[in-house]
């Protein structure tokens, strides 16, 4: 990857993480609050409520790293999906660790500890489908990406003009039909020859 993509990249995936933790603090004071007023703060509902924001966190942190790709749009490099994956690594293991802090807390708060150890498997579990869905999403991105810069330009060029003087070849072959004594034919053949040799440039075009 760019060093310049590289360090945006990382960059971006940095202020997202601290902005979803910062998200997440406030979310659990506003339960915390929420569940004060319901006489709820010494329940597993506190500890349920901060499992759903750490999944919706998560989860937000993955599709973060994907819509950044798309926002830089590099072009395709067999290394590209391995290098994301890092950079995606690095920014969830930052969010995991803090926000399974968060969650211990709260089971301090609910006056059960003991739960954590009981609820981190949950935890875990779901951010390896967040995590499994990630790479999909990610494996399709990046195909994607191999496609739209794997042909070059010059062949993008060839094909679009073999597509219109295709079109204007039928539609003189169309006018030469209703009116036979026009003097098409040399157009039409004009066409006819500049046609394959348009053909030859995809072909060399594409092999460089």
């Amino acid at each position: 990857m760019h060093s310049e993509i590289k360090q945006n990249y990382i960059e971006k995936l940095r202020l997202v993480s601290l902005g979803l933790l910062e998200a997440l603090d406030q979310d659990i004071k506003i339960m915390l609050r929420e569940h004060a007023r319901d006489g709820l703060v010494g329940s597993g509902a506190t500890i349920k409520k901060t499992m759903d924001f750490i999944a919706q966190g998560n989860s937000s942190l993955y599709q973060a790293v994907l819509t950044h790709l798309s926002t830089l749009n590099p072009r395709f490099y067999p290394q590209l999906e391995p290098d994301v994956q890092a950079l995606a690594k690095a920014a969830q293991d930052i969010f995991k660790k803090e926000s399974l802090a968060c969650l211990k807390k709260s089971t301090e708060i609910a006056r059960n500890p003991q739960l954590y150890e009981r609820m981190l498997p949950e935890v875990e579990a779901a951010m390896a489908t967040d995590l499994a869905n990630f790479q999909n999403s990610l494996n399709a991105a990046a195909l994607e990406l191999k496609l739209s810069t794997s042909t070059p330009l010059p062949t993008k060029v060839f094909w679009s003009l073999e597509a219109v003087l295709l079109l204007v070849s039928m539609f003189i072959a169309g006018m030469w039909y209703k009116d036979p004594n026009g003097n098409y034919e040399p157009i039409l053949v004009s066409l006819g020859l500049v046609i394959p040799l348009l053909a030859i440039g995809i072909k060399i075009s594409a092999k460089k």
